[in-house]
């Protein structure tokens, strides 16, 4: 019994300093990549790293849909989500090819956050840049929280 694949376009977004907000999905034009609807996703993630070559590091990756914002689970495969991604497959069935963005784990992004880098970078900083940090992880942290449909699957 031959797979059913399906096609999707993708991007990888620089998200490793917690303090940039402005990083746009790279590259500009997504490639095509050729996903196995039946096959978990984390044995499918090297080959979309190998094609973006991005610069984050494989095990801290993860797999987010544009534009809703959803991420994917890696222990499943796309069949076994198929009732939480109702858009994708419209997206599918009218002959779309989805955006998948390739990007850090939220438990990662959110250790760097709470760790000594943004530590160190408010306990330095006072008046406007003190100000642009705060806003920043503000940011951060609203930008996280649109990824989530509910409470229960924060890390």
């Amino acid at each position: 019994m031959a797979m059913a694949s399906i096609v999707c376009r993708v991007q990888y977004l620089e998200d490793s300093d917690p303090f940039i907000c402005t990083n746009f999905p790279e590259p500009r034009r997504p490639p095509t990549v050729n996903l196995e609807e039946n096959l978990q996703l984390s044995e499918q993630i090297a080959g979309i790293h190998k094609l973006l070559e991005p610069p984050l590091k494989l095990e801290d990756c993860t797999l987010q849909l544009s534009p809703s914002g959803n991420y994917l689970d890696l222990d499943s495969s796309l069949a076994e989500q198929r009732d939480e991604l109702e858009s994708f497959y419209e997206d599918v069935a009218k002959g779309r090819k989805p955006i998948l963005i390739l990007r850090t784990q939220l438990s990662v992004r959110v250790h760097s956050i709470l760790g000594n880098y943004v530590l160190k970078k408010l306990y330095n900083s006072q008046g406007p840049e003190l100000r642009r940090s705060l806003f920043s992880l503000k940011q951060l942290f609203q930008v996280t929280r649109r990824g989530f449909d509910s409470p229960e699957q924060l890390p």
